[in-house]
Formats: structure tokens, sequence, C-alpha cells
């Protein structure tokens, strides 16, 4: 190289560098030197937002290696990359632009749109940070799902309890029927009004939690009078199968919002009701600030567990044929989040279930 050139190329660096400090982007400019990729400058912005020293990624390869540590991602980055930069050059462009997830210095990971280009022989790469806006997508795409999820949910458990509404409706009144028969008939429609009244109920609520227009209310909360309640509205469901219920709650009272902990501890208890079968037992105990509800039902697998705290969980029927509505367990792990209760779901299967919330 004459001369001119280095003292063009040395003026040229200077320039860049100084100008890159003033830009709100992170940015790596490097030179290819006896055919090896060497980063010579990172700006203000780059060692602020990404972190990186120059003298830990002196080199590209040193740079995927940081950026990129699991090895499938950082092949599928650098083969995307070659091919971005060959149809640059087959199109004659000076630029070459990706989109990848990199991973900072102190751990966490950022969506950039990465730019390149070529002047006077340094490379020049930006990083123009995506992460609001392609997080946001994926937000918007887990709503979505969801929410033909839970209109699955409706078009499925909906219809059939109503459809057997109707049905069972129409035979009492076009059916010559003794009185022990109407009574049967009387005792099945209401089993399938509580069904449908529970699916409305949770899924009011959840609609109201997806739609950011649960508010809440904090009150002081006695768990003995809440789960007495409660366990009333599920006085018949308990009889019908003989199950013992024992509540051992101490003085628990805590400050929470008591709309949205009674929807969680009537869903829990609905759950371990329908799941626990005949002669079975379900016990309500508290211990500082947590609350057990146990049971010995037919119980889950770890699988299952798994489902459910990743909200992907499907209904399934109760030990008396009861139908589940696929939303409730949904409900309660949204719910808890919401006021700040911790979840714990311990299980076997055929053993029984102990669901704790730990509130704090």
């Amino acid at each position: 190289m004459i001369p001119e050139e280095i003292s063009s190329l040395r003026n040229s660096r200077i320039e860049l560098q100084g100008v890159a400090d003033f830009l709100p982007y992170p940015f790596i400019i490097a030179e290819v030197i006896d055919g090896q990729h060497l980063n010579t400058y990172l700006n203000e912005k780059f060692l602020e937002e990404i972190g990186y020293t120059l003298d830990e990624i002196p080199t590209i390869e040193a740079w995927y290696g940081k950026a990129y540590p699991d090895y499938d991602y950082r092949n599928n980055v650098i083969t995307t990359w070659d091919d971005e930069e060959t149809l640059s050059q087959q199109e004659g462009k000076v630029f070459v632009k990706s989109k990848s997830h990199v991973t900072c210095k102190n751990g966490t990971i950022r969506w950039y749109e990465v730019k390149a280009c070529v002047i006077n022989k340094i490379h020049i790469v930006a990083f123009i940070d995506l992460d609001k806006e392609i997080r946001f997508q994926e937000e918007l795409k887990n709503i979505n799902k969801n929410n033909d999820r839970m209109l699955s949910i409706l078009g499925h458990d909906l219809r059939s309890p109503v459809a057997n509404l109707m049905s069972i409706s129409s035979m009492a009144a076009n059916t010559e029927i003794s009185p022990d028969e109407f009574a049967s008939l009387i005792k099945m429609i209401n089993e399938q009004s509580k069904q449908v009244l529970e699916l409305l109920d949770n899924t009011l609520n959840w609609a109201k939690l997806n739609f950011n227009t649960i508010k809440l209310n904090l009150v002081e909360i006695d768990f003995r009078v809440l789960i007495a309640n409660i366990l009333e509205i599920y006085k018949t469901p308990c009889e019908s199968k003989n199950i013992s219920v024992k509540v051992a709650i101490k003085n628990f009272k805590i400050n929470s919002d008591i709309e949205i902990v009674t929807i969680i501890i009537r869903n829990l208890i609905s759950n371990a009701i329908k799941f626990t079968p005949q002669n079975g037992a379900i016990v309500i105990e508290s211990f500082g600030n947590e609350l057990s509800i146990k049971d010995n039902g037919i119980g889950m697998s770890q699988e299952m567990i798994e489902d459910i705290l990743r909200n992907t969980n499907s209904s399934r029927r109760g030990t008396n044929n009861e139908q589940g509505t696929g939303v409730g367990l949904q409900l309660v792990v949204n719910l808890a989040e919401k006021i700040n209760c911790s979840l714990a779901i311990a299980s076997e299967e055929s053993k029984g279930t102990e669901i704790r919330l730990t509130f704090k």
C-alpha cells in the first residue's frame, strides 16, 4: 500500500471513529488485514449497550462466539449473513442487513437489525435495536393464540352443556314422565346449569384479565370465612361423591384482592372435587402465608403439570365423568401472577394432588 493510501485510510478511520461516537446506534468498525477480519473500533454506544470490549472481540470469529453462544444458532446467523452478502453483491448493493438476537455481555438477549457496509476498505457494522418491536409482535402472537384457544374452548365446552339443557328441558316439556323421572331431569338441568355458569364466570374473568381491565382492590381477607362460603357452593357435589373435606385454617388473613383470590380458590376446590373419587378426601390448611389444597384423587403426570404452568393444558373429565372447562387452571395461573402470588403443584398419578399458594 502506497503512503498516500495509508494516510487516506488513517484519516478515514479517524473521521469514522469521531462520527460513530455521536451516533445513537452501537457500531463496530473493522478492517480486513492480511485476510483476517479484525475489529478496530467500538463506539461508546456499543460499549454501553452491548458491552464487549475490543480485547474480548478482537476478530469477527470472537464476536460471533460472544454474541451467539449457541452453536446451532450461531451457524444459522453466519449462514444467513453469508447468503445476504452474496445476494447484495449480485444486486450491486453496498449494504448487507439481517435480523438476529444478540447475547450482550451482561447476559441479556436483544433483537437487532445488523447492517454493514464497506467504505475505503473499512467495514462498518451498525446495530439497530428491534427488541421492543419484535417482542411486542411475539406478545401479539401469543395473545392471538390465546384468544383462538379461548374461542375453541367456548365453541366446544359451552355448546355441549347448552345443547344438553335444551334436550333435557324439551324432554320434560313434551313427554309424560313420573315425579321421580322429573326430579332426575331437574337434577340433570341443575348440574348442567352449574357447568355453564362456571364456564361463563371463568371466561368473563379471563377476558377482563386479558384486556387489562382488572384493577386490584386490596382488602383484608379472612380465609376461614372465604373458604366456608366457597365450600357451601360445592356442598351438593361433595355430598354426591361422599367426599370428606377437612379445613384446618389458622388465623390466616392477608391483604389482597378478594374477588381474584375467591376465583383462584374456587377453581382449585372445584378441581379437587372433580378429580377426587367416591369416598375421597380433601384437606385445606394454612402454613404461615401459604394455603394448601390437597386431595387423594387421580393426580397428574409431570408433563400435565408443566402444561398447566405453560398455559397449554386441555380439559379432561373428572372421576364422575364431570366435564372440565379447560380454562379454569389457566385462569388460576394468570390471576395468581396478577396478585403476586406464587403457585406450586405437587402431584402423582393415582395418588392425588397438592396445590400450594404462597401470598407475598
